[in-house]
């Protein structure tokens, strides 16, 4: 396999960034697997007249540690982005240098692409660079467990949305919310493990979107927020199950979950779309006769 990260590559933030992951964590390495830059600005035409302007990058990084974090990874996301001053938001894959080793000595595709063709833009020793050259592990058992996953999670969505026609939408809202939320986060486990074969250890519904979408513009598609309504709606599904445990009323109509609905079910289909055509590129790849 071609490692990638001997070319080191200077991203916006980098070294600000750095220097905080090193003081809150026992590092050992930084993997990027995308990077998103964008400039905010704003005009001020009211005297006194102004122009400011703030760079703004999110990145989402797989983080190699010595020891285990002591914290919730959301809690820990979020402390970076405020700690960087609202500038860097980071969407973390997390493990332990001893996890590391033991899955790439096994076996592990999405590790091994994510730390051999990616840019580095840290790491402390190179303990895993004996690792490059194992490369990818293509198997008929390996495609039997994607198709299995891809299977369970599909068919636990699918279960819960059907749950939603048998229910009277007047019984209550918020409840329907919440089962439209762990049926979308199925699905998003589902394309990530068919996909990168990745089991996340974060389940947030933002989280488990942006990761789906380094491969897919359904969720942007889908769930898009340019407008009050329409992020109102991602507000309510990212959020229904926080509502339901701390709220008694309720707060949303029948015509919002309504519509949320809608947008669950386009989401399945095109997620179920997707993944048979994966599957069948899967299904090429490890079931030749030289991987028998």
């Amino acid at each position: 396999m071609k490692n990638k990260t001997e070319t080191p590559t200077e991203f916006t933030l980098q070294k600000e960034l750095l220097t905080l992951l090193n003081k809150l964590l026992p590092l050992h390495s930084v993997y990027v697997i995308s990077a998103y830059k964008e400039k905010q600005q704003q005009n001020v035409f009211l005297l006194p007249q102004s122009v400011t302007s703030q760079k703004m990058v999110t990145y989402t990084l797989l983080i190699i540690t010595h020891k285990p974090i002591s914290r919730r990874l959301g809690d820990f996301m979020d402390d970076v982005y405020n700690k960087m001053q609202q500038r860097c938001k980071i969407y973390a894959i997390m493990y332990t240098l001893s996890k590391v080793k033991k899955r790439l000595n096994y076996g592990d595709n999405f590790l091994s692409q994510a730390i051999f063709n990616t840019s580095c833009i840290y790491k402390a020793d190179d303990s895993l660079s004996k690792f490059s050259n194992y490369g990818l592990h293509f198997h008929p058992r390996v495609y039997k467990d994607i198709q299995k996953t891809w299977k369970g999670r599909m068919e636990r969505a699918e279960y819960l949305l059907t749950i939603l026609n048998s229910i009277e939408p007047e019984e209550d809202s918020t409840s329907r919310l919440a089962i439209m939320h762990y049926a979308l986060e199925q699905v998003c486990m589902a394309l990530l493990y068919i996909y990168w074969e990745f089991k996340p250890h974060h389940y947030s519904l933002p989280y488990l979107l942006h990761l789906c979408s380094h491969f897919t513009q359904i969720p942007q598609t889908i769930f898009p927020k340019e407008t009050y309504g329409l992020h109102r709606m991602y507000y309510m599904l990212c959020n229904a199950q926080h509502i339901m445990r701390f709220k008694v009323q309720n707060e949303f109509s029948n015509i919002d979950t309504d519509k949320a609905y809608r947008r669950c079910e386009w989401f399945f289909d095109e997620a179920n779309k997707l993944g048979k055509e994966q599957l069948e590129q899967l299904k090429e790849l490890h079931c030749k006769p030289s991987n028998q």
